[in-house]
């Protein structure tokens, strides 16, 4: 996601709901992650992502990359497609993806949580932590999926990403927050 400036993101996410809308009034919402997720793949090539930004073929490059794309988009993707080539948004693609996942998953009422540890967590950790976020978050009528990632640096503890939210409950993060009160 782009973390550089927060206004990208913001019509990330305007795109996201737009285009999410769109999909859930004609039941398209899987044909719809696949064609963000193809636009995605497709600028995340260094020499697609330096011919789109060249302010001289980025016309040229746009009208090859729409009439390739045509066999698999609908009237409303190509649209969109135009769109964002229009108003030169090709680089918030993968933002726009982010943000879509994101409503797609709170539609169907799943919550993916990245859990971040520094080993590998038990089925039993698992559980306790899925069961203790259900009932701290009211995420009740949710179901909840944890993807464990390990991350040695962290030390010991764990990070919870949801969405955009992080809960930081690292020894790490313990360690710097130590460091800059002794700083102070």
């Amino acid at each position: 996601m782009n973390n550089k400036n927060k206004y990208p993101c913001l019509i990330a996410q305007k795109y996201a709901q737009v285009i999410f809308d769109v999909a859930m009034k004609n039941n398209k919402v899987s044909y719809w992650q696949n064609i963000l997720e193809f636009l995605t793949m497709l600028i995340s090539d260094n020499l697609i992502y330096k011919l789109i930004n060249h302010p001289i073929l980025y016309n040229k490059v746009m009208n090859v990359i729409v009439n390739a794309c045509v066999d698999i988009l609908n009237l409303q993707s190509k649209s969109f497609l135009l769109l964002i080539f229009n108003n030169k948004r090709f680089n918030i693609l993968p933002d726009i993806l982010f943000y879509f996942k994101c409503l797609k998953n709170k539609n169907s009422e799943l919550i993916i949580i990245d859990v971040i540890s520094a080993k590998k967590l038990s089925i039993q950790q698992k559980s306790n932590l899925n069961n203790k976020i259900l009932s701290m978050l009211s995420y009740a009528k949710y179901k909840i999926k944890l993807n464990n990632i390990i991350d040695s640096n962290i030390i010991g503890g764990i990070i919870l990403r949801i969405n955009n939210t992080v809960f930081d409950g690292s020894i790490l993060n313990h360690l710097n927050q130590l460091k800059n009160f002794l700083k102070n």
